[in-house]
């Protein structure tokens, strides 16, 4: 028999149980309802219409026999209309009784009753009759005759009601004893019943509970890396739901501790070879952070230390990568006996490929320009040289521009770069007219147009790159070639090192803690004049002062 039928029976036999207690008690209780009803209807109606209908008879029997043949006319009047109210009251409250009976058995003793009473009152009205047409013998007479007859007749259906009543509440007692008795016995039954209903209940559950409990242990042991198959051996033996069950979960749990250990031993070797794997990569790290180390300082040694001496110029030059490796740079080399060659540089993208394009980049520039050509051809040809050995397709931004430090002119060409700031000694803040060109590596072929100004003594000429005017603070908003113009409005009246520090102070409050997204850099020029005019100019300390690349 499987767990499932054993439930069901189970509960079928509590539900009929159930029904039959319930049918039971319903059962006594209704009879019970039943006798005390009828009891209570038959004797409350019996008691109320009944002594209501002999009250008004002895009442009007009293009216009959007060008259005699004495009396006056005047009170047989009197006594005729008492009798008349007293009779209409017998008529209603008979007619009241008879509706309001539903047991037939009372109906018809009742009825014989009320047919006696009428009897009655029919020969009293007789006899008032007679007495108000004044034949006193024929109203003795019906008294007499009558009269007596009616009322032993009226009093004899008074005593079978009575006994029928009596009857009929002895029959509802009986039927009401009966029923208690049954109820008792039922009751006594069902108790009888009850204890072993319980014990079959509880072997039945403990059937159940038993093996339930045991796989819950089971389940447990799995939990805590325990579990013994033979542990639930009872349970997958038995031939029902839970027996399957417990094969199940046996089959299951095996397989589920098995798998563990085979994780465990899996996840073991793979932090074995994990942690082989992080030591390595820390070597690989370490020695790829020494040399970007070693990079980043060649690529600082690339670029100037120092301007050339001369006392016709003064100059700073800092370079600050975003990465390790930047691809921003700066350069002056002298040309000839009285030319300087200035150059800034900003290369796309960041870090190594970069730092390797920047390198190639000022390499060949700085060879064509050492050739004596000019700002324009120099970038044309450097261009040319860049299309053709440029596989990551990157590209450069320049400004190259030749200061003469007799004349002050300054020849330039731009190739797609910010346009240099020249502060003049008088404070006017002026950005050099672009001259149109692209960035060098895009296109091979291309001419660079150039332009020329004129420094006089005490100018300063600020090149930049774009890391600077497009700082970005926390919000995302650049710093601006405005902000840049703004912080070099007195930089006429202040020397390089407060140039320089003016405007870095005002990029580093302007950015406060957001990241540098881009390298910054910038070089610093102030002409002094020709030779032969220094001494009007008190600049001569400045000669030979440091580049600051970072």
């Amino acid at each position: 028999m499987t767990v499932k039928r054993k439930l069901y029976g189970l509960v079928a036999l509590g539900i009929f149980i159930a029904a039959l207690v319930a049918s039971v008690a319903v059962y006594g209780v209704a009879s019970m309802s039943r006798a005390s009803h009828s009891i209570f209807d038959n004797a409350l109606l019996v008691n109320k219409n009944v002594s209501t209908l002999v009250v008004l008879f002895e009442q009007s029997r009293s009216l009959v026999r007060s008259i005699s043949s004495d009396s006056s006319q005047e009170t047989v009047a009197k006594a005729a209309a008492a009798f008349d109210a007293i009779d209409q009251k017998l008529a209603d409250t008979s007619i009241d009784a008879f509706r309001s009976i539903t047991n037939e058995g009372v109906r018809e003793v009742v009825t014989s009753f009320i047919d006696s009473l009428d009897r009655s009152r029919q020969v009293s009205q007789d006899i008032f009759r007679a007495w108000l047409h004044g034949d006193k013998a024929s109203a003795a007479t019906l008294l007499s005759v009558h009269g007596a007859s009616n009322e032993q007749a009226m009093r004899d259906a008074l005593g079978t009601l009575t006994a029928f009543v009596d009857r009929l509440a002895a029959d509802d007692l009986a039927a009401l004893e009966r029923t208690q008795r049954i109820t008792i016995w039922v009751a006594v039954a069902v108790a009888a019943v009850m204890p072993f209903l319980i014990y079959l209940a509880f072997l039945v559950a403990r059937q159940i509970a038993v093996p339930i409990a045991s796989l819950t242990f089971a389940a447990r042991d799995v939990e805590r890396r325990k579990f013994k198959p033979d542990s639930i051996e009872n349970v997958a033996a038995q031939r029902n739901e839970l027996g399957s069950l417990a094969r199940v979960f046996q089959k299951m749990a095996v397989d589920v501790q098995r798998r563990e250990e085979e994780l465990e031993a899996e996840v073991e070797a793979r932090t074995h070879d994990l942690a082989a794997k992080n030591i390595l990569l820390e070597k690989s790290q370490h020695r790829m952070e020494t040399e970007l180390d070693i990079a980043r300082s060649l690529q600082g040694a690339m670029l100037p230390q120092r301007m050339p001496k001369h006392p016709s110029y003064s100059g700073r030059a800092i370079m600050r990568p975003a990465r390790e490796l930047g691809g921003d740079f700066y350069d002056f080399f002298i040309i000839g006996e009285d030319e300087i060659g200035l150059v800034i540089a900003d290369v796309s993208g960041k870090g190594v490929p970069a730092a390797f394009f920047m390198a190639i980049s000022r390499t060949v520039l700085q060879a064509s320009a050492r050739e004596r050509r000019s700002a324009g051809e120099c970038l044309a040809e450097t261009n040319s040289i860049l299309c053709e050995q440029n596989p990551l397709e990157m590209f450069v931004t320049v400004f190259y521009g030749i200061l003469n430090l007799r004349t002050g002119v300054l020849n330039y060409a731009n190739g797609g770069h910010n346009p240099p700031v020249v502060v003049r000694e008088d404070g006017e803040v002026t950005q050099l007219p672009q001259t149109g060109g692209m960035a060098m590596g895009i296109m091979a072929g291309l001419v660079y147009q150039e332009g020329a100004v004129t420094l006089s003594a005490g100018d300063t000429l600020f090149l930049y790159t774009d890391g600077i005017s497009e700082a970005m603070d926390g919000d995302g908003h650049e710093f601006t070639v405005d902000r840049l113009l703004a912080s070099l409005s007195e930089s006429h009246r202040q020397s390089l090192d407060i140039v320089v520090s003016s405007v870095t102070d005002a990029v580093s409050d302007f950015v406060g803690d957001a990241p540098q997204h881009d390298d910054m850099t910038y070089l610093v020029v102030r002409y002094k004049g020709p030779p032969g005019e220094l001494a009007t100019f008190n600049g001569a300390r400045e000669n030979a002062e440091l580049a600051e690349p970072a």
